[in-house]
């Protein structure tokens, strides 16, 4: 048997910790070729929240379907294997969704190595929030040394790591939070400025920490903050679409607040491109990453919950703005 925690009603609005049900399944026997993982962390991450809609881009991409697995990335250790590849007590990452135990075809799976000890790394800087910040600061904008970017939501794990990587670089990091205590954690992990979006003065202040204005804008958020750092790009901006975070609770601007998001993009010439780090080739980001988490210039602070039942209250309050860095199930 192994528990669960599944869609039980569609969010209206802002995701509610009811919309999602806990429950216990059978197991699958372990076929030819496959392993029987008995899940160790499961990454919770804000874009998911896009997927519990019944449709994420339109028909074209439909969501979660009620009553299905939440869907995303954890590290599961091997209990029994029909696989030479894989042996008991290895070690694998991949999409196995929010669960206690699952059996699932070892090919293609990522087995991990001992070096990264209990594995939640591969959830973090070695793993999605890690490479997608990668795919925006090298691949997609190509930052280079002396150039300044702005980052929203600069406290969450994508927008930390892409900072201290941004820094890494020799670039200028200046990096969006909300309240005065995420911005004190964006300074202390490397940040050269760090903006309260929350202040009354976040645009001007946005501003002025970047003069001349800035280079180059990756963007978590969307919304009004996107706005304010866009008006702090200078000619010729570039600017990476990596996650709408203010749009994902059924959020968004008027007609108004849209004619002057358009004004911003023609009247500074910016470039944006929207991205999926799936989409991207790049084999040199994990050496890379690897290479600046041990030389201590890439860290992320943890939030970690033990057990399933309590995720969907976890869930809530990273969607909420109540955890910084990355937030991490331990399951039992």
């Amino acid at each position: 048997m192994t528990q669960e925690v599944f869609l039980k009603a569609r969010p209206q609005g802002e995701l509610r910790a009811a919309d999602l049900g806990l429950r216990e399944q059978a197991l699958p026997p372990c076929g030819d070729g496959d392993v029987r993982l008995a899940i160790r962390y499961v990454s919770v991450d804000p874009f998911t929240r896009i997927f519990l809609d019944e449709a994420v881009l339109g028909a074209a991409l439909p969501g979660t379907a009620l009553g299905a697995v939440l869907p995303g990335a954890a590290v599961g250790e091997v209990v029994e294997s029909r696989s030479p590849a894989l042996r008991p007590g290895d070690l694998v990452e991949g999409r196995f969704g929010w669960r206690e135990a699952h059996v699932t075809p070892a090919e293609g799976l990522r087995k991990l190595e001992p070096a990264l000890g209990d594995g939640r790394a591969a959830l973090g800087i070695l793993g999605l929030p890690g490479t997608t910040a990668y795919g925006g600061i090298v691949t997609v904008l190509g930052i280079k040394p002396g150039e300044t970017v702005i980052i929203s939501s600069a406290a969450g794990g994508v927008g930390l790591i892409a900072g201290q990587i941004a820094r890494c670089l020799g670039a200028r990091a200046v990096g969006i939070a909300g309240g005065p205590a995420k911005c004190a954690m964006v300074l202390e992990h490397g940040f050269d400025a760090c903006v309260d979006y929350k202040a009354a003065n976040f645009e001007q202040a946005l501003l002025a920490a970047c003069p001349g204005g800035a280079q180059a804008y990756f963007d978590n958020v969307g919304g009004k903050v996107a706005m304010a750092a866009y008006a702090a790009l200078g000619r010729g901006g570039r600017v990476a679409l990596c996650g709408l975070l203010s749009l994902y609770q059924g959020e968004g601007g008027d007609e108004g607040d849209l004619g002057r998001f358009m004004r911003l993009i023609m009247s500074r010439g910016l470039s944006i491109k929207a991205f999926s780090t799936v989409g991207l080739n790049q084999p040199a980001a994990l050496v890379d990453l690897a290479r600046w988490m041990e030389e201590g210039r890439i860290a992320v602070p943890e939030t970690v919950v033990d057990g399933l039942a309590s995720a969907p209250d976890a869930f809530v309050d990273l969607l909420a703005g109540r955890i910084a860095g990355k937030l991490v199930i331990k399951v039992s």
